[in-house]
């Protein structure tokens, strides 16, 4: 997309959930007329599928779902489609959760949630060292 840039905006937060540093500059169809909006990878592809089915851009500043509200409290283990199984404690003050996953080192060991549902792709935000982003396969059991 001519109306789209991808680089390092480390200055700029995402537009939609505010946390992550941006690495898309986009000013066509995924945002509302007459504005410039700044996208971390996961919001990006939220905004992507949302113009794909043909619905009109969302405003900016919308938030990624989290995990759903009966795992707010506990500790959580969900498998992905490739086998890994992703281990979480339960949540701090600020929503983070120490995670491990045994099948591979992801790279941090503590996060926030950004997305969880059944059949869908796990995001995480990394919490300590770098603003990382990880993504697995689609979910299949949440536990």
């Amino acid at each position: 997309m001519a109306d789209t840039q991808r680089g390092n905006f480390s200055e700029k937060l995402c537009s939609d959930c505010g946390e992550t540093e941006a690495v898309f500059r986009h000013t066509g169809r995924l945002v509302p007329k007459g504005t410039i909006g700044f996208f971390c990878m996961y919001c990006w592809n939220e905004r992507m599928v949302v113009v794909d089915r043909g619905d009109p851009p969302k405003p900016l500043g919308v938030k990624p779902p989290g995990e759903p509200k009966e795992f707010a409290d506990r500790t959580i283990k969900v498998t992905t489609q490739n086998g890994s199984v992703y281990e979480f404690s339960t949540p701090g003050k600020k929503g983070e959760r120490n995670v491990f996953c045994g099948a591979r080192d992801i790279g941090f060991d503590c996060c926030k949630i950004l997305s969880l549902s059944l059949g869908k792709d796990l995001w995480l935000k990394s919490f300590d060292g770098e603003n990382l982003l990880w993504a697995t396969s689609r979910v299949v059991l949440i536990e």
